[in-house]
């Protein structure tokens, strides 16, 4: 008797390595890298006010579009928000309409696609090199600091990552995959799509930088990519993505001239830019470091490079030298080149020598030492850092989370110097990122005991109980420096000292923008008034009330503001 067998052609051996069933390890990873990535990002939303800046914009942005019902007009205390594309607050506002609008439900869509980032990751990893690769990459992502810190900010940033993180993957299938080619070439435009949605058109350019890139290096990119700009993609594109820009164009004429050339803020220094992100890479900065200054050829084969190799340094040459070079970066600019990041870490680990592993190792080692001895026994060295009160009260109450970071580092890199004495570099490599575990919900904590000083939460807490029908809360500062006022506060508020916004013009919306000289003359009638400034304001509008009205009361503090008042 003669058992059947199935015979497989070149194609299915060649460009489709998963025609085989994957193993159980393969599926009890990914269980075990996404069961980690909700316990770390989706039981953490709750933790803590929202910051100042972004996060404000957006989950203030989304709650005002849910009151007005202007499903397509972002607005932040009514002035219109047309930076970015609505994709975003859109996400947020389905999370308010399910759990209500919390600091919680607004970093619910976040979180999701922080976790839908680091399955792509083990995807697109598993793709070109297998799933332990994959799931090392992933592994990575996750337990990366940066992940910790800003994957819970409340930015498109994240989406936007996840949609580029989807793009990728898909292309990498129609690249491999000649029977269902053309699908995965449609999921790479509608991914496109939402990308554009998500943070604006740079979505297209990112993509196509990195696709242009490896047909450039690949000539069978070049073959199988030929179909990409097909027509009939572009036109999905299109009706996906230009209905919100000419709605924009159309009710704020000089939308599109200001689109690519839209004023910033200052962006960091590149020095600084580049030391945080050897920090949000942390610990496997470091591991791969000694490599990497020692060994660079044995990581980088310029004349045997593969493409498995190539397409993580091409997406991160187009989603990292732009920002690097242009400037106007932020410190969660350059998130959605992390996962390239890490599928390329995780190969540096793998060609790392035994010697140079240890030597990564080691210093990690040191630096958890060195983090626990500068918390037992020399706190006062950072209070000496703190500028201001505010900061130090801040540095203490981490204090405790730098002792557990330190000692964490220190416990779980003495074993791993074992493991990888012993050629077991896979099983080092996971007990350094076990110890970011615990190191990363400190970090949560942190942030989270550090809102008071960096938001107006506590502020706007104060004053809803205390308004009343006609009470008025001025502000003075940016729109985009006291953004949480528009999340937190049940009112709108008046912004002091302030130009208008280029999309806020009319007569009407003029209005909320008042000079001193108003504020004066508004100080002395019976409707109650609050003004919240800067503590370094505060001696400035002291002489100011104090000479002209003779009403003058500090209520309340909230981080480095105080909120002035006419009422006791």
């Amino acid at each position: 008797m003669v058992a059947g067998a199935r015979t497989f052609s070149i194609e299915d051996t060649f460009l489709e390595p998963q025609v085989l069933d994957p193993p159980p390890t393969r599926h009890a990873l990914l269980i075990f890298l996404l069961a980690l990535a909700a316990v770390l990002h989706l039981a953490t939303a709750g933790w803590g006010d929202l910051y100042n800046g972004v996060e404000g914009q957006f989950a203030g942005g989304a709650r005002e579009m849910l009151s007005t019902q202007q499903w397509l007009l972002p607005t932040n205390d009514g002035v219109p928000r047309l930076q970015t594309p609505p994709l975003v607050y859109w996400l947020i506002i389905l999370s308010y309409k399910i759990f209500g609008v919390t600091a919680m439900a607004a970093r619910l869509p976040i979180a999701i696609a922080m976790i839908a980032s680091i399955a792509l990751t083990f995807l697109i990893g598993e793709r070109l090199a297998g799933y332990w690769r994959g799931f090392a990459a992933g592994l990575i992502h996750l337990c990366s600091s940066g992940a910790f810190l800003l994957g819970r900010a409340v930015t498109p940033e994240p989406v936007f990552s996840a949609f580029i993180a989807g793009a990728i993957f898909c292309a990498i299938c129609g690249y491999q995959r000649r029977q269902f080619r053309r699908a995965w070439f449609a999921g790479f435009w509608f991914c496109s799509s939402l990308a554009c949605l998500s943070k604006g058109l740079e979505g297209l350019l990112y993509l196509s930088g990195v696709c242009v890139l490896l047909a450039i290096f690949f000539r069978e990119a070049r073959v199988r990519f030929r179909l990409l700009p097909h027509w009939t993609y572009l036109l999905v594109f299109i009706v996906i993505v230009a209905p919100w820009y000419i709605w924009a164009q159309k009710h704020f004429p000089g939308f599109f001239p200001r689109l690519f050339g839209w004023p910033g803020h200052p962006g960091l220094p590149r020095w600084q830019f580049l030391v945080l992100h050897f920090a949000w890479w942390f610990p496997v900065s470091i591991l791969v470091l000694p490599r990497l200054l020692f060994a660079t050829r044995r990581i980088i084969r310029p004349h045997e490079i593969t493409f498995a190799e190539a397409l993580p340094l091409c997406w991160i040459v187009v989603g990292f030298l732009p920002l690097l070079l242009l400037g106007h970066q932020s410190a969660y600019s350059s998130i959605s080149m992390w996962s390239p990041f890490a599928l390329w870490a995780a190969l540096a680990w793998e060609r790392t020598p035994r010697t140079l592993q240890a030597v990564g190792l080691g210093f990690i080692v040191l630096s958890g030492a060195a983090i626990a001895a500068i918390t037992f026994f020399a706190p006062e060295i950072l209070g000496d850092l703190a500028p201001t009160s505010t900061s130090l009260a801040s540095w203490l109450a981490l204090r405790q989370m730098f002792e557990i970071a330190g000692v964490a580092l220190a416990i779980f890199a003495l074993p791993a110097l074992y493991f990888a004495a012993r050629q077991r570099s896979e099983i080092a490599l996971l007990l350094v990122l076990a110890s970011m575990v615990p190191i990363g919900l400190c970090l949560a904590e942190g942030v989270s005991r550090m809102a008071p000083s960096l938001s107006l939460a506590g502020a706007a807490r104060f004053l809803n109980p205390r308004l009343g029908d006609h009470g008025q809360v001025l502000y003075e500062g940016s729109l985009y420096d006291g953004s949480t006022l528009a999340f937190y506060l049940n009112r709108k508020f008046f912004l002091v000292d302030q130009e208008p916004d280029f999309f806020d013009q009319n007569a009407a919306a003029e209005q909320k923008y008042l000079d001193e000289n108003f504020v004066l003359e508004a100080w002395n009638r019976s409707d109650p008034i609050y003004l919240i400034v800067d503590e370094n304001r505060v001696p400035h509008w002291q002489e100011l009330v104090t000479a002209r009205v003779h009403i003058y009361h500090q209520v309340t503090t909230c981080g480095h503001y105080v909120v002035l008042s006419n009422q006791l």
